[in-house]
């Protein structure tokens, strides 16, 4: 690999959906079951740290999910022992778990972080309980505050607070108050994401039955900026579209995501980007479980006549074209504060960019002289207010 990748563990189990979460989880609270998915996953892990062995390297590890902090400990200490086993895991690496206030001790925090994540990303979502409640948060506004006091206990020092506007039913002085509240937690980054309402959720089923209004369009984009204004005072950098962090905390794996590296999803539901090849497990606790368990070390699912990529817990596949790399490079890049720098696109695609985007350039440069992007002979990136149009530019390099 030509740089060090991440490696995205999924713990799809939960105490209760929450009413807006599309996500693949399953309100699971069962010891049996969160021990029989780490033997899975020990499987799917020895599977390929046999495949890539020690030229798989990587810096960074992430606990998603779902609600990682279900998981007993010891069960998180041998999932990190066998990638440790498995893969090369650089010195210094960010290794990063999501929790839910309401399902960490300081027993659990303290264990975790012996176990060597130093990275704690706390679902907050709000500090006012009523609207806690109306997201279907099994945790309060107090439990928040408890949390981040533990962490540090622990030894942690590097916290992220996940916040949520645009809920329905929230008011301004609502949002502002947790954002502020967050503030004062002193964490050290902060993401911060707009509620998108989908189908097949609790919220999406209220929307279609007229029982929920989406807050007006104006509306979260004062939210957004109102919090990026706070933010810049306590001295945050804004590095990416949700997500704002102290200087040098930005979120290492995630950036990944921004840049096109590399990184291997493990577990159900979980997606991996290798070699040009993106891929994803299959959505189904039960299924993972049998094909984990029933596979043999030869094992291999095929994305191609010519390519064995993966095991056979994968679902689907799909091998990306340069165009579609190009493609997903500048839309992600263009995510981040520092949007696409020249310099290394043309390294990573042996092209220069506007040799590639010269029809392009002439309606993006309307756009810069309305003040919703800049560029000059070193980068291009958007603007806080092209921010508000990011669907409307970004097209422009599909």
């Amino acid at each position: 690999m030509a740089s060090p990748a991440g490696i995205y563990i999924h713990i799809p189990f939960c105490r209760h959906k929450c009413n807006y979460c599309d996500f693949f989880s399953k309100p699971i609270d069962e010891e049996y079951v969160r021990k029989a998915y780490t033997r899975a996953l020990l499987k799917e892990i020895g599977f390929y740290g046999a495949k890539y062995g020690k030229n798989f390297v990587a810096d960074s590890i992430f606990f998603g999910g779902g609600t990682p902090t279900l998981m007993e400990p010891e069960l998180i200490d041998k999932i990190l022992a066998a990638v440790r086993k498995s893969f090369f895991i650089a010195a210094g690496s960010e290794i990063t778990m999501e929790g839910n206030p309401a399902t960490v001790t300081a027993e659990k925090l303290r264990r975790y972080r012996q176990s060597g994540v130093n990275r704690l990303s706390i679902g907050a979502q709000s500090f006012d309980d009523e609207i806690l409640s109306s997201l279907g948060r099994v945790h309060r506004a107090a439990d928040i505050t408890r949390t981040v006091e533990l962490a540090r206990e622990a030894g942690f020092d590097n916290i992220s607070l996940d916040l949520m506007f645009a809920v329905p039913g929230q008011d301004m002085n609502q949002w502002l108050d947790s954002v502020k509240k967050a503030l004062a937690l002193k964490p050290q980054h902060i993401s911060f994401y707009s509620l998108e309402i989908e189908p097949a959720t609790v919220f999406g089923d209220m929307l279609e039955s007229g029982a929920l209004k989406e807050t007006p369009a104006e509306v979260d984009r004062e939210m957004y900026h109102r919090a990026l204004a706070l933010l810049d005072t306590a001295g945050f950098v804004h590095y990416e579209i949700s997500s704002a962090a102290l200087p040098g905390r930005e979120c290492r794996h995630n950036l990944k995501y921004w840049d096109l590296s590399e990184y291997l999803g493990l577990g159900a539901g979980a997606y991996s980007f290798i070699r040009d090849t993106r891929y994803n497990n299959i959505d189904d606790v039960e299924m993972y479980f049998h094909t984990m368990w029933s596979q043999d070390s030869a094992s291999l699912r095929h994305c191609n006549d010519s390519q064995a990529f993966a095991s056979d817990c994968v679902s689907s596949c799909s091998v990306n074209s340069y165009r579609d790399s190009v493609t997903d490079y500048v839309f992600t890049a263009l995510r981040t504060r520092r949007g696409v720098v020249f310099k290394e696109f043309s390294h990573k695609f042996k092209n220069e960019f506007w040799d590639l985007y010269s029809q392009q350039q002439a309606e993006f440069e309307k756009f810069v002289r309305a003040g919703y992007a800049e560029y000059d002979d070193r980068r291009l990136s958007l603007t806080r207010k092209g921010i508000d149009i990011a669907s409307r530019i970004t097209r422009l390099f599909m």
